[in-house]
């Protein structure tokens, strides 16, 4: 027999008997990257923390309690021999009876004292039967391990926790899934996370001590290889569960080492050291070294649930049998066992390969169908190599998945599944790329693969009943598409090509196009789904980039529409999308915005194109007839509107008009009001003031101070001969009221969301933001100081490059600014602190962040309320901004 191999840390750091075993592990744990080199070196770094954690015990027991009737047991992660530096040291004392506690007790001091986070108890045989009555208890009392002590009391315990009829392996197993489904619920049932945690995530660490408990306790198989050599494992199986505990295990002793802790979650802080550890580098075909290391993780933990759900199916098959009935015959090759179904023989997918697309096809159908046995989900895995060119190119295969796509229900579970077994994958190769990829930003909250899933679970929603309230525009619009399945499709391919390098938006067009057109769609819808792949961004990129209230923005987007019919498609797509690419990113705001955008385009393509006189000439007229009718002074809101810009009809629908008019009438002013806008869905701050060119910068700085985020803003001049003519009353600095007969106003309209994206509904946050306007506006030429709060580490570690780009808008006679940096707290205080002191007299801005990206609008003129198109100007302020972005703006 050969001798065990060497192991490389031992002859690591030898350290003086007395120094604190603390200190000890802390100058070990130095030696932390030489763990990621292979699956050798990470076992032995492990084996070399425990055995030293061992050692040290081992001693303090000898010098307190050796020969008395007690046992050390190592629990927990210690007892099943994987100390990791920072992790707990779990142990417990067991005795006989509590007659040498004093002597026990003295032991923990001197435990206490090695300055390591230990966690203790101390009990009784007797104690320990009964506390093992709780599932924790007892799984730490299963993978219990001597330490010192007294081996046959030891022994005794684990006989005891064995007796099946005082402990039944169906209460453990019962009890092991019950843990695992709230692990599942707590981190929102989706493993594929971008700061996922390695321990107790979907197919994290905690997935393979799971089925080590259960095949410790059901098969007395406490490892993986004891797991293989009782065949449990196959031996594909066996080696891909140990590759991936490996890449844990080694993934977990490099969080333990940066972090300097125990660090359980996979930050972004920490994700491109481990790349460049594990000896990732530069870019290739667009995606960063970070980007491929976190798919290889991504696609370990996918192994990991695929495989762990297979084993628990295979307990709760022997387990409970009389779930395996009442059997029925579904088809020719399948029948339903219980609510699972099964192969009519193990033969099935080698002559009929297209039976694994029926597989899945059957389980969308059959709702009562819960998943497949255990044989058959082996028999899957074994023959997914059936599905080759041969089989993508079988006619039959086409039109199973034709019809998996139309069924009623089931359709997002059905291809979860499939790509969880790695059938999608199989079928079409181009997804294969994107499964467990991410995208280093905290925009995309999940891999590719999870979000394109979650698209296709979003586009099912407005469908369902159930589901109808959530969102009644897309519900309708739903009700109108007259083809789902083009819906669909473009969902499953709109990201397929992220990752290759190039427009996503455009490859994947190109791969959609094929698909449908293989599969046999008429043109009309081969042309359909390529569109929507490759305009799947527009909607929310003219929603969120585009000053949409102007006819103009709205003519030109309806123009690349094309059709109501369209339009529906596309805003199904575009809410599915955002609302899976992140949870924070779908708010009433986004919302509202896409749904202003749609409504607007809708009733485009029912009017056709007005005039801007037009328009300027309706609304007014209306804005008059409608507010005398509620009660306003018919004079005062004739005056008050004939002298208001044409701009400000386009931008405004007639209630906020009338909402604008009854704060202008008869006010003192500056006026400030706070209200909710539930058109909006935000928080809305209107301020008529005396005109000053800081002011709306000061008043962006007071808002920053309140802890709010602007998401749009509007402004508007009014001129003089208006301020005149409608007697409007000012108060100056000094607190005076004065006419002013000569002076131009401002209405500033700000739409304001807290930090958890809703509308501010603390009435204290409301009165200390009035609070903080008011003085702002009275003295506006008085800067306001940026609260600079510290920058988030999550925002810390992503890397943003400051864009600035100026666009003409010939229609409206003025220039657009682009700004495209990485966000922080205070920066747009900071950018519109800058443009005003560049001399751009801002008139609106749209407001986006995008995880770590801002991406915000300016719309302005210089000072003689021209474009401004001189280059050395642009330059200028493009500079200015871009210092501002960087937080180093010049005074």
């Amino acid at each position: 027999m050969n001798p065990p191999p060497e192991n490389p840390f031992s002859d690591q750091t030898t350290f003086p008997s007395d120094r604190p075993l603390a200190r000890q592990l802390d100058a070990f744990n130095e030696h932390w990257p030489m763990a990621l080199a292979g699956k050798n070196e990470a076992r032995a770094f492990i084996t070399e923390v425990t055995a030293r954690v061992d050692s040290a015990l081992r001693q303090l027991w000898q010098d307190r309690l050796v020969g008395l009737p007690c046992a050390l047991l190592a629990v927990g992660g210690y007892g099943r021999g994987e100390m990791f530096v920072h992790s707990d040291i779990d142990v417990m004392v067991l005795t006989t009876d509590h007659e040498h506690d004093e002597a026990v007790q003295a032991f923990l001091y001197t435990l206490w004292d090695t300055g390591l986070s230990i966690g203790y108890a101390v009990r009784s045989f007797d104690e320990c039967i009964e506390a093992a009555e709780d599932p924790t208890v007892y799984t730490s009392l299963l993978e219990a391990r001597l330490v010192a002590g007294d081996n046959a009391l030891f022994e005794r315990l684990d006989e005891a926790i064995r007796d099946e009829s005082a402990f039944a392996a169906r209460w453990f197993f019962a009890a092991k899934l019950d843990e695992q489904r709230d692990r599942y619920e707590a981190n929102d049932n989706v493993g594929t996370k971008i700061e996922p945690h390695i321990k107790e995530g979907p197919g994290g660490l905690r997935d393979i001590h799971t089925i080590r408990w259960l095949a410790n306790r059901i098969d007395g198989a406490p490892t993986l290889a004891a797991m293989h050599r009782a065949g449990l494992l196959r031996d594909d199986e066996f080696r891909a569960l140990a590759r991936a505990e490996t890449l844990l295990s080694q993934i977990r002793i490099g969080l333990h080492g940066l972090a300097e802790r125990a660090e359980e979650r996979l930050l972004l802080t920490h994700q491109k050291t481990l790349a460049t550890t594990f000896g990732y580098e530069g870019e290739q075909d667009g995606n960063l070294a970070v980007e491929r290391f976190m798919q290889h993780f991504f696609r370990a933990t996918i192994e990991v649930e695929r495989l762990s759900r297979l084993l628990i199916q295979k307990w709760r098959e022997r387990l409970y049998p009389e779930t395996l009935e009442p059997v029925e015959r579904l088809n020719p090759r399948f029948i339903k066992r219980g609510q699972l179904i099964e192969t009519r023989d193990a033969q099935v997918f080698m002559r009929s390969p297209t039976a694994i697309l029926e597989l899945f096809l059957l389980l969308a159908e059959h709702p009562e169908l819960e998943g497949m046995t255990a044989a058959t989900a082996r028999q899957l895995r074994a023959n997914l190599s059936v599905i080759d060119a041969g089989f993508r190119a079988n006619r039959q295969a086409k039109h199973l998945f034709m019809r998996l796509l139309r069924a009623e229900r089931g359709v997002y579970l059905a291809l979860r599944n499939m790509n969880l077994t790695g059938a999608l994958a199989a079928y079409i190769p181009a997804f294969a790329p994107i499964v467990g990829l991410m995208q280093f930003d905290l925009f995309h909250a999940y891999t590719v693969d999870t979000h394109t899933l979650l698209v296709i679970r979003n586009l099912r929603r407005p469908a369902l009943p159930e589901y109808r309230e959530e969102n009644p525009t897309a519900a309708e619009a739903f009700s109108r598409i007259p083809r789902p399945q083009v819906l669909y499709l473009a969902g499953l391919f709109h990201d397929i090509a992220k990752g290759r390098g190039g427009d996503h938006a455009l490859l994947g067009a190109v791969d959609a196009r094929e698909f449908a057109r293989s599969h046999g769609l008429p043109r009309a819808d081969v042309d359909l789904v390529g569109w929507l792949v490759e305009q799947h961004l527009s909607l929310s990129f003219t929603a969120q980039r585009q000053d949409i209230e102007d006819p103009e923005v709205i003519r030109r987007f309806a123009g690349e529409i094309g059709s109501p019919e369209r339009l529906d498609y596309l805003y199904l797509l575009t809410v599915a999308d955002i609302r899976a690419t992140n949870p924070q990113l779908w708010n009433s705001w986004r919302d509202s915005l896409l749904r202003r955008l749609f409504d607007l385009t809708h009733q485009h393509f029912a009017e056709g194109v007005r005039s801007t006189a037009q328009i300027v000439r309706e609304t007014r007229r209306d804005a008059n007839r409608q507010g005398s009718s509620e009660g306003m002074d018919a004079a005062k809101l004739a005056a008050w509107l004939s002298g208001m810009p044409e701009e400000y009809f386009l931008r405004n629908e007639i209630h906020n008009i009338l909402r604008h008019s009854r704060v202008a009438i008869d006010a003192d002013l500056p006026a400030l009001t706070i209200n909710d806008d539930p058109d909006h869905q935000a928080t809305q701050i209107l301020i008529l003031a005396q005109n000053h060119p800081a002011l709306f910068a000061h008043v962006v700085a007071g808002i920053d101070r309140e802890g709010l985020n602007v998401q749009s803003a509007n402004i508007t001049v009014i001129p003089r001969p208006l301020v005149a003519e409608s007697g409007l009353n000012a108060i100056d600095i000094a607190g005076n009221r004065e006419q002013l007969p000569e002076s131009e106003l401002i209405l500033l309209e700000f739409f304001v969301l807290d930090r958890q994206g809703r509308p501010v509904s603390d009435p204290g946050a409301i009165e200390a933001l009035h609070d903080r306007l008011r003085q702002v506006i009275h003295h506006p030429g008085r800067a306001l100081s940026v609260t600079r709060r510290r920058t988030p580490a999550q925002l810390s570690s992503l890397d943003v490059d400051t864009e600035v780009e100026f666009s003409p808008d010939i229609a409206r006679a003025r220039t657009m600014i682009q700004v495209l940096a990485k966000d922080r707290p205070g920066l747009l205080a900071d950018l519109s602190d800058t443009l005003w002191r560049m001399g751009a007299i801002l008139l609106h801005a749209r407001i986006a962040t995008l995880g770590e990206r801002a991406e915000d609008a300016f719309f302005v003129v210089d000072q003689n309320g021209h474009p401004i198109n001189d280059r050395e100007h642009q330059q200028a302020i493009a500079e200015a901004l871009t210092l501002a972005a960087k937080g180093t703006q010049e005074a």
